[in-house]
């Protein structure tokens, strides 16, 4: 990676911004050696921050917040076949009881000093997205054309749902339990102040890449619960079961030790094929030298990243990326759309809670705008590109009032600065066809003059090409024509700073008589004011079958071309001739998102898609067609192995902690909550085709049991025992665990009681329970009445956890319930069971002031049994508890101190100690949630508890995934995170 101010091979050095001056604008680059019109339009003063007066801070724009400093330096790359340091320092135990252990020692990695931003708008909360299919964007072919009768593809760019249809997602819960069991996120909070500064803390990570700077906050992560902002003053009042009691105010809060880094104990598998997560790049664009590709990598959650070059592609780094106040930004964001050019760049993408926009005038440092910046782009919404004029921003797309887009109408948005948009509908536009749907699909610029290309569809017939001219930036439209030659067909179009160009496919033959054949070409027309079009060119390549992709920058233009088993880059600096630039191999599964051309490469992005999930697809070619090798796994932060732990279980002086690494199941053993070695005899049983994720364990008479999931979509049974915790067998080639069709077959929890072992889940829309008495024999639990497990698609229902006792066995979850008339019909349910075999359902009241409320967790603990969840107000989501001293028969509401829909939280975990219970949450907003702890001893009095420190509080999220009692003390395993990744925390406390 290239420090500011440095050349690269294909720049010019008068090209460079001034070193020493980290504020004035860059200038133009050279103009392109072709067309009629090689001046380039000016840089325009909105995109310009102004020199500020000396020693003060340079202002933003007018009435927005200002764009962010370009940092004095950036991180470089290792040098080609030089990988990042891969091994995380080591932790240093401390003695127990004075602290924890020390943590490892800070190092400092590059990252700009965030601004304040006085303008600061709160994101607004919307509450249970849609999520629809992801969206096509190949169109049908218009004429039988080439081999066996097909049309090459037309270079036509995919449009995405402004409303975040086609988001991925991987974890195919039932609805309202959109909260995997493995690691919960904590819910962001929209309306929560920022911290004062003493509040904050500096992190330390034990790997290089998650070093952070003092005075900045976490990432808001994805939890389906919205949050609401934070009481002031907490009270204290009666509950059923005794009374709470909670200090607030001057009281100093005794001092608990802080929680541990833990990468190392629960550390990736370096011998692992895959990193067990899923990538992907979905757009690139590329300005002089620099070039931003974007996207993200998923597993059950989106983190999106910004992945930057300052020397044409050759290296690449992680962006920053913040919110305008300098706080981490929200997880689940996921950028699709970006447009950039010398100061001034924006992305849109979308979030769960609709559309997102972010501003950059390098590229290097992002701004995610507040969640009103996307407030013109509507549910049903699709954005198809986005083009930088002399005046602003006009982004193209299309909307559908059926949902479906039979009755697709344009749409286009304009931007004076990228952070306010403003919608112009079809009846504004004059952009209309005769009949049928129109959607825009692609746009280009030049100064202030726009074309914008669409497909009109008329019944099941194929799409027809129509573009419009707008020469006032987007304002105001007229139809035009792009030359269509004989046998032509396809559109793309595209601009440099000199002119537009547009490319269609065109169809011949070669020989004669029986020697005939047919011969495929493209044909590349340009013009200076997108109204006169000249033939300037064509592209011949051997094996032509379609043109894919054209882009254009101040650089040249570049073409892929699909050849059969290889993409043909070629590249062209007047539009007139075109040369050969290499080949991208076409793999099964490969999904080509975008192509961009600096003077000195070509770079393509996209995804791979295989049976293990999703792998991130970038190749660079220089101008001679030689491979530039690029490795995204060695940027630093760009790339996070799946690490999770789920879970905690003790018995028998052992304490098993389960989760997954690298996408395979994993498990780790401790005496003494402190050392841990991982389970190494699992074979293959924790390591088979798709995902693996443990999410519980229980140790009995028989031995150890672990459950989980394995598979991508849908989700299969993973059982598996273990006589001694170190070595496990697979159980779930049992019969009893073989899905009945092609619906999820899920298992989630598991405990031991006087009859033996229990593991609960959902079968696709219903319930399911299995039981062994020695682990080697299984049956299949039933309901004690129809419809105690059974659920249907409109009305499912699951159980997400279990307990045992003398009672029996207690298993909590929820359903969905269709009566409510409103997309908030989650409830509360409680099965009980004397023997794990014959189950009856008990549904209870939704507690007051909620709108829907599911159980997440039960534990029991001196003859009582505790249930929680998460519940969600009109607004907010807290968490909610319900409490019963016979067996489960019958239920009180139990209010936890500080739950009272003041604070937004979400439960993340519970457990059952010899004194009472213990409760943990995630509480406070997105970006800097902490943990939240309530204790109950001797059943009289519940305490809440904000433990301060490292993974527990300040910077940052954290959250606990697991409790469990070891010794005298309680155990927790956790998340620490922000937007670059995120690793697990292990907390040793004594037992309150």
């Amino acid at each position: 990676m290239r420090v500011a101010g440095q050349n690269t091979p294909d720049d010019d050095p008068n090209t460079e911004p001034p070193s020493d001056d980290q504020w004035s604008p860059p200038p133009p680059p050279p103009p392109a050696p072709w067309g009629p019109n090689p001046a380039q339009p000016p840089l325009p003063p909105w995109a310009t921050p102004p020199q500020p007066p000396y020693g003060a801070a340079p202002p933003g724009l007018p009435g927005s917040p200002p764009y962010e400093p370009v940092p004095e330096g950036f991180p470089a790359s290792p040098p080609q076949g030089q990988q990042s340091p891969s091994g995380p320092p080591p932790e240093t135990p401390g003695e127990p009881g004075d602290g924890g252990w020390q943590e490892p020692p800070e190092t400092r990695e590059w990252a700009p000093e965030p601004p304040v931003d006085p303008w600061r708008i709160p994101p607004q909360p919307v509450w249970d997205p849609a999520v629809e299919p992801p969206l096509t964007w190949a169109p049908p072919p218009q004429v039988p054309y080439g081999p066996g009768g097909q049309e090459p593809p037309a270079p036509h760019f995919p449009a995405y749902d402004a409303g975040g249809g086609d988001q991925p997602t991987s974890l195919d819960l039932p609805p309202s339990a959109m909260v995997p069991r493995s690691t919960p996120r904590p819910p962001g909070d929209p309306e929560r102040e920022p911290r004062s500064t003493g509040e904050n803390q500096s992190v330390r990570f034990d790997e290089p890449w998650r070093t952070e700077t003092p005075g900045r906050a976490g990432r808001r992560v994805r939890l389906r619960p919205i949050l609401i902002g934070v009481a002031g003053v907490l009270v204290a009042g009666l509950v059923a079961g005794g009374v709470y009691i909670l200090t607030s105010g001057g009281k100093k809060e005794p001092k608990t030790p802080a929680a541990v880094l833990a990468g190392r104990m629960f550390a990736a598998d370096p011998a692992a094929k895959t990193d067990g997560r899923d990538q992907e790049l979905l757009n690139v664009a590329a300005w002089g030298s620099t070039v931003v590709a974007i996207g993200g990598e998923f597993d059950t959650d989106y983190r999106g990243e910004f992945f930057v070059s300052t020397d044409g592609g050759r290296s690449f780094g992680l962006a920053d990326v913040h919110t305008a106040d300098g706080q981490e930004p929200p997880y689940g964001d996921v950028p699709r759309r970006i447009v950039g050019a010398a100061g001034a760049w924006v992305a849109l993408g979308n979030s769960p809670t609709g559309t997102v926009v972010w501003t950059s005038h390098d590229g290097r440092s992002w701004t995610r705008q507040p969640d009103d910046a996307g407030s013109s782009f509507n549910r049903p919404d699709r954005v198809g590109r986005i083009v930088r004029t002399s005046t602003g921003f006009v982004a193209v797309g299309d909307t559908s009032a059926r949902g479906d887009y039979s009755d697709a109408s344009p749409i286009v948005w304009l931007s004076p600065d990228g952070r306010r948009w403003d919608r112009q509908p079809a009846d504004q536009l004059g952009i209309s066809a005769k009949e049928g749907a129109l959607s825009l699909v692609d746009a280009a610029a030049v100064g202030n003059t726009v074309i914008a290309h669409g497909w009109n569809t008329v019944g099941k017939s194929s799409p027809s090409d129509l573009t419009w001219r707008s020469a006032d930036g987007g304002r105001t439209w007229e139809q035009v024509s792009i030359p269509q030659p004989k046998d032509a067909s396809g559109l793309g179009i595209t601009a440099t700073p000199s002119g537009f160009v547009a490319a269609r496919n065109v169809s011949g033959t070669t020989g004669k008589g029986d020697k005939k054949k047919p011969e495929f070409s493209g044909v590349v027309l340009s013009s200076p004011d997108a109204k006169q079009w000249t033939q300037t060119g064509s592209i011949h390549v051997p094996g032509y079958y379609g043109l894919q992709r054209i882009a254009g920058s101040d650089r040249g233009l570049a073409a892929l071309v699909d050849t059969g088993k290889k993409l043909a880059v070629v590249r062209s600096t007047d539009g007139r001739s075109w040369n050969a630039a290499g080949e991208v191999p076409i793999v099964k599964g490969q999904d080509v998102q975008g192509v961009a051309a600096t003077a000195g490469t070509t770079i393509v992005v996209g995804r791979v898609s295989a049976e293990d999930g999703n792998d991130a697809l970038l190749q660079v070619r220089d101008t001679q067609g030689q491979n530039v090798p690029v490795n995204l796994f060695g940027v630093s932060g760009g790339n996070q192995p799946d690490r999770s732990v789920s879970a905690l279980a003790s018995g028998q002086g052992t304490t098993l902690a389960v989760g997954s690494v690298n996408g395979d199941g994993a498990i780790w053993r401790s005496r003494d909550g402190r050392t841990w070695e991982r389970a190494s005899a699992t074979g293959q049983v924790l390591a088979r085709p798709g995902r693996q994720r443990l999410l519980g364990a229980a140790q009995g008479g028989a031995g150890w049991l672990a459950v989980g999931y394995h598979g991508l979509s849908p989700k299969r049974p993973l059982v598996v025992t273990s006589a001694d915790g170190a070595t496990w067998q697979a159980a779930d080639g049992n019969g009893v665990f073989k899905p009945s069709g092609d619906a999820q077959l899920l298992t989630s929890a598991t405990a031991v009681g006087k009859a033996g072992y229990v593991v609960v889940g959902a079968d696709g829309p219903s319930a399911a329970t299995w039981s062994s008495a020695d682990l080697k024999s299984w049956s299949r639990g039933s309901g004690s009445g129809k419809g105690d497990l059974d659920g249907k698609p409109e009305a499912p229902r699951w159980m997400a956890d279990v307990t045992a006792g003398s009672f029996g066995y207690v298993a909590v979850g929820g359903l969905n319930d269709p009566t409510a008339g409103t997309a908030a019909n989650g409830r509360p349910v409680v099965w009980t069971s004397s023997d794990g075999k014959t189950w009856r359902l008990q549904q209870l009241p939704v507690p007051g002031g909620t709108l829907e409320a599911t159980f997440a967790h039960v534990a029991t603990a001196n003859g009582q049994l505790l249930a929680a969840g998460t519940a969600r107000t009109s607004s907010a989501s807290t968490v909610f508890a319900y409490t019963s001293s016979d067996g489960g028969k019958s239920w009180q509401q139990l209010r936890l101190p500080g739950a009272d829909g003041s604070t937004g939280m979400a439960l993340t975990t519970l457990t059952a100690t010899l004194k009472g219970f213990v409760v943990a949450a995630g509480a406070g907003r997105g970006g800097r949630s902490d943990v939240y702890l309530w204790t109950m001893t001797g059943g009289k009095a519940w305490q809440l508890d904000k433990p301060q420190g490292l993974g527990l509080s300040g910077r940052g999220d954290q959250w606990l995934t697991g409790l469990t009692t070891s010794g005298p003390d309680l155990l927790a395993v956790g998340v620490t995170a922000d937007h670059r990744g995120e690793q697990p925390i292990l907390w040793r406390r004594p037992l309150p």
